[in-house]
């Protein structure tokens, strides 16, 4: 639910909102709470520095909105209901088609919002003293409305034995990431080319790889 001192930046037009929230993603995700300035995100964005207080009131107040917002944006999007009623990639068994499901759905929100990785990356983390609290009230919100497990009614009995499944989601999490990064520091190795965004096609392609390896790996053959 919206409060209502955002009211203001809620009724603008959606490309503009997009706008000032993809900045809010870059210039929060590279810098941090505390060294990002609200000059570099009005640049981004390409509003007026008084804008950005008339919308939100404070920068502290942008931020925690862009941290719900990701939050929902996030929850919305994966947990979108199937033909039951529940999540859509409930319907899928194997953990593997479950996590490309949701890998599908992502993909989607990374486009739109192109930022929004490195923001949720590194705001949960934030220790400023000047939104530690609000964060941690946040989080536990965002705690009590988690979605059904993911584990659920996973066919677990494909695995080789004595592995491990959240050992491997956890792997496949860090594979997503260094998948990101290697792309990304590709990219500023040919400075005549250089580009601020990721190609996500090129990060899907490269983590798919990885994947399959991976699913090879800790299988057992009759499911391969």
């Amino acid at each position: 639910m919206v409060i209502e001192i955002y009211e203001r930046f809620e009724n603008l037009d959606e490309e503009k909102k997009q706008a000032i929230i993809n900045a809010g993603f870059k210039i929060f995700g590279e810098y941090g709470y505390s060294k990002a300035s609200v000059e570099d995100i009005t640049n981004e964005a390409g509003i007026a520095k008084g804008s950005l207080f008339y919308y939100f009131g404070s920068k502290k107040n942008f931020f925690l909105y862009l941290y719900k917002y990701s939050a929902d944006k996030m929850r919305e999007v994966v947990d979108s209901p199937g033909r039951d009623g529940k999540p859509e990639y409930m319907e899928k068994t194997d953990f593997f088609e479950r996590l490309d499901l949701i890998k599908e759905k992502k993909l989607k929100l990374s486009k739109l919002y192109p930022y929004l990785g490195d923001f949720i990356k590194r705001a949960p983390f934030e220790i400023s003293e000047e939104i530690f609290k609000d964060l941690q009230l946040i989080n536990q919100r965002l705690l009590k409305e988690q979605s059904v497990n993911f584990f659920d009614n996973i066919d677990v009995y494909k695995f080789k034995e004595g592995v491990d499944p959240y050992m491997v989601f956890q792997i496949l999490s860090w594979c997503s990431e260094g998948c990101a990064n290697q792309i990304r520091l590709k990219n500023m190795m040919y400075t005549e080319n250089r580009q601020d965004q990721i190609d996500f096609n090129e990060v899907l392609s490269l983590y798919d790889r990885y994947a399959g390896m991976i699913r090879k790996h800790f299988y057992k053959e009759e499911y391969l």
